[in-house]
């Protein structure tokens, strides 16, 4: 777990992103959350897909809900944006939330989302404290995904959601690396569907929804190409959580899309009522 908190753990990420912020000429007094898309939406297809999971997850203004493996909680603000409800999130990485709860306040939304830095194998709260539960892009770097389901069970009440959008793999393995969640094979523990699946029914969820989002993940990428010579990246990106080597990591993910190496699931998982 130590290499993936290091790769997730970018140097004095907040002012970062602050900078690019400022070169983009973005008003910060006047800042939002569109403003950030670039730089804190870092999952395929971004706040596009984020939106859709929204409409999917149909929570309510009533409703505290986890967001696992938050990142800089660009999806965790958005949620609780669009949908009225407080939500909580965790991330291994102590820069990915130190900047999460600074760009929160940045935004004035510190009353409705919260964070905290947590283990998804050790989620600090009470079992059924949560009324649903999501997850985007997370399990790729989780090699005991049993392990983090079971958590994510544990904590949301009976009849809860949890909306999970993550990357498995396909029919042809392995992938080519680095991609955008790990520098190597060392980081990524990816398995196919249907085993991803058995592994959430496993945990005690029925499921709800399942959708394949491969096609959408590869049209999403399919003007990718090789990058060659000095990269001319943007001033607020995803290289600022992840590294300058971000368009080899995205060419990647693009092949490991076009050789079904990876796929996309798009699915809601259900705590059974008592």
């Amino acid at each position: 777990m130590k290499h993936i908190h290091g790769y997730y753990s970018p140097n004095d990420l907040y002012n970062k992103i602050i900078a690019g912020l400022d070169k983009v000429g973005t008003d910060l007094s006047e800042v939002t959350l569109d403003d950030l898309q670039p730089v804190d939406e870092f999952h395929i297809r971004g706040d596009t897909a984020t939106k859709e999971l929204i409409k999917l997850a149909n929570f309510t203004p009533d409703m505290h809900i986890l967001d696992v493996g938050c990142g800089v909680g660009g999806s965790t603000r958005r949620l609780s944006h669009v949908a009225g409800c407080c939500v909580t999130g965790i991330d291994l990485s102590d820069e990915y939330i130190d900047a999460a709860e600074r760009l929160t306040q940045l935004l004035n939304m510190q009353e409705r989302v919260r964070f905290h830095a947590a283990s998804a194998l050790d989620l600090p709260f009470e079992n059924n404290s949560f009324d649903g539960a999501w997850s985007i892009q997370m399990n790729m770097n989780v090699e005991d995904k049993l392990g983090w389901l079971k958590e994510v069970y544990r904590v949301i009440k009976p009849g809860g959601r949890a909306v999970l959008y993550e990357v498995c793999g396909n029919k042809n393995t392995p992938p080519y690396f680095p991609v955008p969640w790990a520098q190597d094979a060392s980081m990524s523990f990816l398995v196919p569907p249907e085993a991803f699946r058995e592994v959430i029914t496993s945990a005690g969820f029925d499921i709800e929804v399942w959708n394949d989002k491969t096609e959408l993940a590869r049209k999403a990428f399919a003007h990718v190409t090789e990058p060659i010579g000095e990269q001319n990246l943007p001033e607020l990106g995803v290289h600022l959580l992840v590294g300058n080597d971000i368009r080899t990591k995205a060419y990647n993910l693009h092949r490991n899309l076009e050789e079904e190496r990876v796929s996309l699931i798009e699915t809601v998982a259900v705590k059974p009522a008592k």
